[in-house]
């Protein structure tokens, strides 16, 4: 390649350098610079174009006058504070275990991505920015770490990425302000990368460096690792915020707030005058002391931003761009991310091998340009074209090789069309059994790149025409009842000759269903077959042992009779698992048990004769129940309450008097004295229930002749 124009179109200067490469070295033809007039750029973004376009114009005007010939084309950077980075995950749940195809693998990378991209963009479009590069930093399987997915097999997966994105504005604010100018973009880089290519050696970029640019309104940072810029980054704040702080302190206009920082770098006295024309003198060390605390602010930020996109401390920190010169910056940042002193250091133009040409460009602020110029010369500046999407023309901003994932992200395809995934499986408990229905098989994506099908890592070149058949989804599980025991035909029986239709049973919360019924995801049934004995007992809601126990109270007095239920077969005896056919003929024999069967006695009347128990037994029975007046061949059911009680007429002394043993006379002329409770009583007393009687012989004759 012949001649170049490196073009850095700054938030507060522009430069231009003329280059050209001669064997291994690059010669520096011409240089020119010019300030903005006015504020035309914030944070690396045109926001008057007219103005920054006559600003390029007056440092073209100049470079064509030095060099004597015109300049048509230019090689621009897209500042690298424009560029967005963003560090997403996304994760997978899968409902069994699947293999992780490469596909699966792309399509997880592309939702976060588009995570990613959300993130940034709000409830903007989605075109309003460019990926222009993603890195995998990280991926799990079952939780735990794994150094790439494609091939393993397991349900959850889960993905860090880290992703780029540059605002299309900035790209189109470029292009209109070098038109404007009279030139044609030749070639169009990123700013960090332009810097790196001159500041950092490519053997060096195996390295984790962290390149800072400071800037007047930014410091962009820019991070390499294993041969590559991985990461960007930017803080809002830079040399402008130490100009600022030094007006408000001393009371100057920016300009003259600018020259007193950089007389810091070279002076020990300073002398000023502010706004209203008063002259101060100061020392460097009070001037120091002023802006201290804005430089230290910065330096934080910086760090700060560096751990967030690196994870952790930086080999080493190269700064570049003329705030790198603010006085104690360094060392603060040195202080703070704990590096040696060696590890952080200020890049310059003369300390970078193979660049000749116009000795009087020094320092760290044009490596930025010379590093455009390199990058052009070099042909490492991104291509901007268009491809097309199933006929629809994508915008591809090309960091790195673009591949048809890449051209498939720019156009918006949703990472889920990638996949033919299955059906969504059906779950659903049956008797407390988990049970597992899956979809159907889905149909995966197809990628044709000029008619050729091709993997989604195919290279694309400018103009490719891109064919995506989007994957197909399998069809979700689906089942019926009848379906998951097809071949229980209906049996027609007879249980103790009345007719019964012997068919499965499926129940959903104590709901019947349909034989037809769908069964939906999540729902537990119960289930009760048709083959054997069990099962029809469990249909007719009858107790499955055969040898029962009646519990039933009398008196008060819990009870316990046993019971023997037969069940019979076509006349046959049976087990539970006996097998049920058609036609059968059932019967179940349920024992019954009379009142009769218990042998019931009310209880007894008790009396103390003489001093003695006399047990007098009840002569007539009656039984009641809640109430109710039974009789003997009433049936006994479980938990009844019985009551007994004996009837008719109260006994009276004649009546026991078989139940007593009575003292012989013990001579002629005795008769019985009788007491009752301590009263005088005869055969004709009436008795009750613990009556105390005393009965004795009495001789008349001698209590006469006492």
């Amino acid at each position: 390649m012949g001649r170049i124009f490196a073009l850095d179109i700054g938030t507060r200067m522009v430069m231009g350098l003329v280059m050209v490469k001669e064997e291994e070295r690059y010669t520096i033809l011409a240089s020119a610079q010019t300030e903005h007039r006015q504020r035309a750029m914030y944070d690396g973004q045109v926001h008057d174009i007219e103005e920054v376009a006559q600003a390029v114009l007056r440092v073209k005007t100049e470079l064509e006058q030095k060099i004597n010939q015109p300049l048509q084309s230019a090689a621009v950077a897209a500042a690298g504070r424009a560029l967005k980075t963003v560090i997403t995950s996304y994760e997978r749940h899968e409902a069994f275990p699947i293999i992780w195809e490469r596909e699966n693998v792309v399509s997880l990378e592309m939702e976060a991505v588009q995570q990613a991209l959300r993130e940034i963009d709000g409830d903007e479009e989605s075109s309003a920015y460019h990926c222009v590069g993603y890195s995998t930093i990280e991926r799990c399987l079952e939780g735990q770490k794994i150094s790439n997915l494609i091939g393993q097999r397991g349900k959850d997966a889960q993905i860090k990425v880290i992703t780029t994105f540059l605002p299309r504005t900035v790209v189109d604010g470029l292009i209109a302000v070098v038109q404007r100018a009279g030139l044609i973009m030749e070639s169009l880089t990123l700013e960090p990368i332009a810097a790196g290519l001159a500041a950092i050696p490519r053997d060096m970029r195996r390295m984790n460096l962290a390149l800072v640019d400071i800037g007047a309104g930014t410091a962009d940072i820019a991070l390499t690792k294993q041969g590559t810029f991985f990461a960007y980054g930017m803080v809002p704040m830079a040399g402008d915020e130490i100009t600022e702080q030094l007006c408000q302190t001393y009371l100057l206009d920016f300009q003259t707030g600018e020259k007193l920082k950089r007389s810091i770098r070279t002076k020990t006295r300073l002398s000023f005058k502010n706004f209203l024309g008063e002259k101060n003198s100061l020392s460097k060390n009070e001037v120091l002391e002023c802006i201290t605390p804005v430089a230290m602010e910065l330096a934080q930020k910086i760090v700060a931003e560096i751990i967030r996109l690196n994870e952790e401390a930086p080999h080493a920190i190269i700064l570049i761009g003329g705030g790198s010169l603010t006085p104690l910056l360094r060392e603060m940042i040195t202080e703070i991310i704990d590096l040696p002193a060696n590890r952080v250091g200020i890049q310059i133009r003369e300390r970078i091998d193979g660049i000749f040409g116009e000795p009087g460009i020094k320092g760290p602020e044009v490596i930025t340009p010379i590093g455009i110029g390199i990058s052009a010369l070099e042909g490492l500046g991104l291509r901007y074209y268009e491809v097309e999407v199933n006929s629809t023309p994508v915008s591809i901003l090309e960091l790195q090789k673009t591949t048809v994932t890449d051209a498939l992200l720019s156009a918006g395809i949703s990472p889920k069309s990638l996949l033919g995934r299955p059906g969504r499986a059906l779950t659903f408990e049956m008797n407390g059994e988990v049970k597992l229905v899956k979809g159907s098989l889905g149909q995966p994506a197809a990628y044709f790149v000029n008619g050729q099908r091709v993997s989604l890592d195919y290279v694309l070149a400018p103009g490719d025409q891109i064919e995506f058949i989007p994957g197909i989804s399998g069809d979700s599980a689906q089942i019926r009842t009848h379906e998951i025991f097809p071949d229980l035909a209906d049996k027609n029986i007879t249980v103790n000759g009345e007719f019964f239709l012997f068919e499965p049973l499926f129940f959903k919360e104590g709901e019947r269903l349909d034989r037809n019924s769908e069964i939906m995801d999540g729902w537990k049934i119960e289930y009760v077959a048709n083959q054997t004995l069990r099962d029809l007992l469990l249909q007719m809601h009858l107790p499955l042992e055969n040898r029962q126990l009646l519990h039933f109270k009398i008196d008060g007095k819990p009870q316990e009779y046993e019971l023997l239920r037969e069940i019979l077969i076509n006349g046959q005896q049976t087990k539970l698992d006996s097998k049920i056919n058609n036609q059968d003929k059932i019967e179940i024999r349920e024992p019954k048990v009379k009142l009769s069967d218990l042998n019931l006695q009310a209880s007894p009347m008790h009396f103390h004769i003489n001093g003695e128990e006399i047990v007098y037994p009840s002569q007539i029975l009656k039984i009641f129940s809640r109430g109710q007046h039974l009789t003997l061949e009433d049936l006994v059911t479980d938990g009844m309450e019985i009551r007994l009680e004996g009837y008719g007429d109260m006994p009276i002394l004649s009546d026991i008097l078989p139940y007593v043993k009575l003292p012989e006379p013990m001579g002629t002329g005795e008769t019985l004295k009788i007491f009752v409770n301590g009263l005088p009583g005869e055969f004709t007393t009436s008795l009750r229930n613990g009556d105390r009687i005393e009965i004795s012989w009495n001789n008349l004759i001698k209590e006469r002749s006492v």
